[in-house]
């Protein structure tokens, strides 16, 4: 799912008009608006309104469609998985955001109150920040959630993470555990041993910015 921003005479609609992903950041974003297209009978004329990019819509209908019919059949018909159905609640956004972070547990990354930042998580972490295209906005204070999960990294005139998501401390932790018990040898079969040492310098140096 996309905005359609190529054509400058197309009308355009204020961003606040849009979902603002309740502060949770950009996939529930992008769920909000699935959810307003859902509730307008996937009207065509409606994405062209909030000028959103219509064959992109319609992808995400198809796989949408798909997966439910595969959680269908796990269920076995359970009155808990249907195709038509839409739950706007915290509780849904919550299980989003949980199944992101274990999912994506290799693109987590951690708030850096000194730097304004994040660093990231894994083998080789860096400062990146927030892109300034993200809904996810720091709070009265000036400051990020904790810990967010990104979907990609860009580097511009400084590394950037697009698409973001707050997570839950409660949920990185178990997660960082695993991390750091991750035998990277004996999953290369001898082969990477020289990532130990990479992983070790790399924890040195995040320690010395984040100082």
């Amino acid at each position: 799912m996309e905005l359609n921003k190529n054509d400058e005479n197309k009308r355009k609609i204020p961003p606040l008009e849009l979902p603002d992903g309740s502060g949770f950041g950009d996939h529930i974003q992008l769920l909000q608006i699935y959810e307003c297209w859902d509730e307008n009978d996937h009207n065509i004329d409606w994405c062209k309104d909030y000028d959103l990019e219509v064959r992109g819509m319609m992808f995400v209908k198809e796989v949408r469609k798909q997966l439910c019919q595969i959680m269908q059949k796990i269920a076995k018909g359970s009155s808990e998985v249907r195709s038509n159905q839409s739950q706007k609640s915290d509780q849904c956004y919550r299980n989003l955001r949980k199944a992101l972070s274990i999912g994506y547990a290799n693109q987590l990354a951690e708030s850096m109150r000194h730097h304004n930042g994040f660093r990231t998580l894994g083998f080789k972490p860096q400062l990146v920040q927030v892109h300034p295209s993200s809904v996810l906005k720091p709070d009265d204070d000036g400051l990020y959630p904790n810990y967010v999960v990104y979907h990609e990294l860009i580097a511009t005139s400084r590394p950037y993470m697009r698409n973001v998501c707050t997570v839950e401390r409660q949920w990185v932790m178990p997660i960082l555990e695993k991390l750091d018990k991750l035998d990277v040898r004996k999953l290369s079969g001898g082969g990477l041993g020289h990532l130990e040492e990479v992983t070790k310098e790399s924890k040195i140096q995040a320690a010395r910015e984040c100082s």
